[in-house]
């Protein structure tokens, strides 16, 4: 089996391993395996609409994200932004934090990309608050041509949830898969989409703008 046979089988068992659901997840990856290069910095702003399963109307996050090239096998990134539940004044904030580092690279003139990184996040409105840690694993493809370089991802993330709100408190762990693609649209400029598969099922869509 070819390099690329194994880029999709390997998505595919992402998915397929994600059945247990989330609740806590309305950032997405919205990047590849391929970290940036070293000292390389995007930034973008980015917006999902997730359904809100029982609650009134649909949960809907706006935010940005910077993410930077760290090391040569690795990178960081941050987003920031708000997020409303679906349900009358719910708005909260949203602040998540995450690292990757490249298991495996291309070889043999292919482009696999394999990555692993720990995500904190912390989701806070005004009567609950829930931080998450994460680890991640993302595996991408890039295929190059006429088109620039389009990049196919999917990211399972296993993560423990810890909740706090005027019910009590409560902890979770939970599962769940982003399958994405990543469009270079010029030297300076990426599009990326991602479906959600969590209790949430969702899109998010943005842009990285490449300083």
């Amino acid at each position: 089996m070819g390099r690329i046979g194994l880029a999709i089988v390997a998505i595919i068992l992402l998915g397929l391993t994600s059945v247990v659901p989330a609740c806590a997840q309305y950032t997405g990856a919205l990047h590849t395996a391929r970290p940036l290069e070293y000292r390389t910095t995007d930034v973008g702003p980015y917006i999902g609409l997730f359904d809100a399963e029982g609650e009134s109307g649909t949960a809907v996050s706006a935010f940005g994200q910077a993410r930077y090239g760290l090391f040569a096998a690795g990178d960081g990134g941050l987003k920031f932004g708000l997020v409303d539940f679906g349900r009358r004044s719910d708005v909260g904030l949203l602040l998540v934090g995450d690292l990757q580092w490249a298991l495996l690279a291309p070889r043999w003139g292919d482009a696999l990309w394999l990555s692993i990184g720990p995500e904190v996040g912390l989701y806070s409105v005004s009567d609950a608050h829930l931080w998450s840690f994460a680890g991640n694993l993302i595996a991408s493809y890039d295929f190059e041509g006429n088109f620039r370089r389009i990049s196919p991802y999917g990211r399972l993330t296993v993560r423990l949830e810890v909740s706090d709100n005027k019910h009590g408190s409560d902890t979770e762990l939970q599962v769940g898969f982003n399958p994405g693609v990543r469009w270079e649209v010029s030297d300076f400029l990426d599009g990326v989409v991602e479906l959600q598969w969590d209790n949430q099922i969702g899109i998010l869509a943005g842009l990285n703008f490449r300083l």
